[in-house]
């Protein structure tokens, strides 16, 4: 059962969702990169933290570390869990006017994995940040993830062969809200929803500066070369990459698996949390065994 969230209360406690005291104080540094400071969060509430995997969550266009806030609290008991804001989002600093995806955002990913020295670490990406990991993935001299998971994304991220499924999205997020506004129905979902929402209405540059990013996205040519165990998950009803083109994106790789989550649309890791959460710990628990 989704925990329900009072009245009035959602927007203050989204940020708080993955923390269960005021330890969050301390886990919410900056690192700098081509004199940017970009915001992070890391926590680890292990009782052994000097060994073990880490997972390296990657949020997509317009959003920020706060999408994972399901994820970090679920597995930051067992895994070091760490996740960024890009720079431009959330609490981290603008960088460069037009960002690329290939170069510039994953770059960022590049100095985070060197400022915290990581080893045995998986990339998470979701939308624009699966691009991202890929691109991680390909670059040559830079810590090797132990795998990838690839959250609703895909191998072309052009807004021009995307923008039916973004409109299709977008209506089914305005019945979504309505409905769980109409019955003050303010789960855990709704909120990181709502938020994520509220902050792309409140900012459309920082929206419109992402889907510039990703309009010359396409490694189409060249993700058959990452050779790392790969996840890839995707919403059931996601109008923005289907699960046929999750399927596309699968059959590119060399070791891939794929799996739908049901009862979710472009977000799956907030629609369905529970049943994302399963998953991911499936694949990262079969990554850590096979190591």
């Amino acid at each position: 059962m989704e925990k329900k969230i009072p009245t009035g209360e959602h927007s203050r406690c989204a940020k708080n969702l993955y923390i269960d005291d005021r330890s969050w104080l301390r886990t919410m540094p900056f690192f700098e990169h081509n004199r940017t400071k970009i915001h992070y969060v890391d926590v680890d509430k292990r009782a052994d933290k000097l060994s073990g995997v880490s997972l390296v969550f990657v949020h997509g266009a317009g959003s920020s570390h706060l999408i994972w806030s399901l994820q970090i609290r679920e597995f930051s008991e067992t895994f070091r869990t760490i996740a960024l804001d890009l720079s431009g989002h959330g609490k981290s600093e603008n960088g460069v006017s037009e960002p690329s995806v290939e170069g510039d955002f994953t770059a960022e990913i590049v100095s985070l994995v060197k400022h915290l020295d990581l080893n045995d670490f998986i990339l998470v990406g979701h939308s624009m940040g699966g691009g991202i990991v890929m691109s991680y993935a390909l670059r040559a001299n830079v810590p090797k993830p132990m795998a990838l998971v690839l959250v609703d994304t895909s191998y072309e991220l052009q807004l021009s062969k995307l923008r039916t499924g973004l409109i299709k999205e977008t209506i089914d997020d305005r019945i979504y809200f309505f409905k769980h506004q109409v019955y003050e129905d303010y789960t855990e979902s709704y909120q990181l929803k709502k938020l994520e929402d509220d902050i792309r209405i409140s900012h459309p540059s920082i929206m419109a500066r992402d889907m510039a990013a990703c309009r010359d996205f396409s490694i189409a040519d060249r993700v058959g070369e990452i050779d790392l165990p790969t996840f890839i998950l995707v919403g059931e009803h996601d109008d923005i990459i289907t699960p046929a083109m999750a399927s596309q994106l699968e059959k590119k790789f060399q070791r891939a698996d794929i799996a739908v989550v049901r009862n979710a649309d472009h977000i799956p890791m907030v629609e369905n949390a529970e049943e994302f959460n399963r998953l991911l710990r499936e694949f990262v628990e079969w990554v850590v065994k096979n190591r």
